[in-house]
């Protein structure tokens, strides 16, 4: 079988303050990075955070809508075959996406 692949959207409305700490939660995970990928979509420009995700080969999306247009965005431009969502203001918990990604591998035959 091959190998599953995950994608994170991160979504950002105006909340400069709490989207590296989502960021970074996504990134600090005990999957592979091969395994995975982090799209982030906010309406903002910021320098900092900008080059933060820059660095880390996170795909950052800027545009106005709705909550819905940014996650059909997201959706769309995403490579996974497991979407995974997480808001600008939520962390995960260090093994979720290698807990989520186990889960799958039982259940796809």
């Amino acid at each position: 079988m091959e190998d599953l692949f995950i994608s994170v959207i991160i979504t950002a409305y105006n909340r400069k303050e709490f989207l590296l700490d989502a960021v970074k939660s996504a990134l600090n995970q005990t999957l592979s990075k091969e395994k995975y990928e982090i799209i982030v979509i906010k309406n903002y420009n910021d320098d900092n955070i900008d080059e933060f995700l820059n660095k880390n080969n996170i795909k950052n999306i800027i545009m106005d809508g709705t909550i819905g247009e940014y996650l059909y965005k997201g959706i769309n431009e995403s490579k996974g075959d497991i979407i995974s969502f997480l808001d600008d203001d939520d962390l995960f918990f260090n093994n979720k996406l290698e807990y989520v990604y186990n889960l799958f591998k039982k259940i796809i035959i």
